[in-house]
């Protein structure tokens, strides 16, 4: 596990780029929650019923705000799924610019250089090759989700006269976890075939995720494994979070205060995460043994026929004539 001790000291000295990207990440926030609490503010109607809310969950609130204030909050969501997809879009597009930071050299101190030009030229450099990946993945995953979801209502069907409800409901719950282990086997390759096109100079999106997912599946333990290690130190990350919230109720400004510290430095460290995911793959692919590459060898194109030089039988090669 050297990879994930050299990665993880590599994000630590990058400190400045994971701030850049927690400044993205809060400003597309703040584009969607600021207009949700003025909009939350003018259809409140100074009900204290809200108030229930810092104790915990009310559907009996949510559905009578839902209910009454519907019409005003529809565009919000919309404007929320807009943002959604202008996230994933900006998480294609950084890309470059994190490999492009784990590309340098580390030196003996652990802060690495960052500079912010280099960082946006690498990832406009990349960001069609890694579009266009993301639609092979994308095309990818949703065929699994169709084929797990297929054979697991064929199973549901033929075994119903059978099972229980119970038992039903185990089956799907299997199923969804072939699908789970499906897609994140495929999003890991995705993750090696980012840095295959970043280090090969690969522009083909197929041909790469080809090649990166021979290479996963020949190292499982390297590649899919240290994938759910981080998935698992997100999973912790969530349950802390969970913890926290638990044990420090919202009923004052200085508990929420504290809680929306905590909260900020949550989102900070997914975004360090992040980071420390991609600079794993970039470090994993470097240990990888990788086949030698074909060469391939231009035939020489030869005439057809060559005329070759005569000399006259009664002559040598000065021109005397021979007696």
């Amino acid at each position: 596990m050297n990879f994930l001790r050299i990665s993880f000291r590599q994000t630590l000295g990058s400190l400045r780029l994971i701030g850049l990207l927690y400044g993205i990440t809060l400003v597309l926030g703040l584009l969607a929650a600021l207009p949700f609490y003025n909009t939350l503010k003018a259809e409140d109607q100074n009900s204290l019923s809200f108030l229930n809310l810092l104790n915990g969950f009310d559907y009996t609130v949510f559905s009578d705000f839902m209910h009454r204030s519907a019409r005003a909050i529809s565009p919000l969501m919309s404007v929320g799924r807009w943002l959604g997809i202008l996230y994933v879009f900006l998480s294609v597009f950084i890309a470059g610019g994190i490999l492009a930071q784990f590309a340098q050299p580390l030196g003996a101190r652990p802060v690495i250089a960052f500079q912010a030009s280099t960082f946006w030229s690498a990832c406009s450099h990349y960001a069609g090759r890694f579009l266009r990946l993301f639609g092979v993945t994308f095309l990818f995953v949703l065929a699994g989700a169709g084929i797990w979801l297929v054979v697991g209502s064929l199973v549901s069907i033929g075994l119903s006269d059978t099972l229980s409800e119970r038992g039903l409901f185990w089956i799907g719950l299997v199923f969804f976890g072939l699908f789970v282990l499906s897609a994140t086997l495929l999003l890991c390759i995705g993750d090696f075939a980012k840095v295959l096109m970043f280090r090969e100079d690969e522009r083909n999106a197929f041909r790469a995720f080809g090649r990166a997912a021979r290479l996963v599946l020949r190292n499982l333990g390297k590649t899919y494994g240290s994938y759910w290690l981080l998935i698992g130190i997100g999973t912790g990350l969530f349950g802390l979070y969970f913890l926290v919230d638990d044990l420090v109720p919202m009923r004052n400004w200085p508990t929420i205060l504290t809680m929306l510290v905590v909260q900020q430095a949550f989102v900070f460290a997914r975004v360090g995460l992040k980071v420390w995911s991609l600079g794993t793959a970039y470090g994993v692919y470097a240990t990888l043994p990788k086949p030698a590459p074909v060469v391939r060898l231009t035939p020489v194109a030869e005439p057809a026929y060559q005329q070759q030089p005569t000399v006259e039988p009664d002559e040598d090669k000065s021109g005397t004539t021979l007696i």
